[in-house]
């Protein structure tokens, strides 16, 4: 369901479930992180219109936690050089930030 293509030599290092919130709009879906990029795969309404967001790790400028409301320590706040602010809703927070730092200072 939640599938998109892969590069050669691309791999998979960490998914779950997620949402993603740009701007004014959100997405329920599953968030991976792969060797070249940061990539969200959700649905829109119903299963028929499936929306993609990719971050090349390259992009990345900023890895932040963040909290849901004040209070709920779930949110995995992504900064790129180009000025997209995502927010992503994720189950284990500090393990996904450390993971992309990782993968980051791989590639750095």
């Amino acid at each position: 369901m939640y599938s998109f293509p892969l590069a050669d030599n691309e791999r998979i290092l960490k998914k779950g479930h997620a949402s993603l919130h740009i701007e004014h709009n959100a997405w329920t879906g599953a968030l991976y992180l792969t060797t070249e990029r940061l990539t969200f795969v959700g649905y829109m309404m119903d299963i028929s219109r499936k929306y993609m967001e990719e971050i090349p790790l390259e992009h990345i400028a900023e890895v932040l936690a963040g909290k849901t409301f004040f209070v709920f320590p779930n949110v995995l706040a992504i900064t790129t050089s180009n000025g997209l602010n995502a927010r992503f809703i994720v189950n284990g927070r500090n393990s996904w930030i450390f993971a992309i730092k990782e993968e980051l200072n791989i590639q750095r």
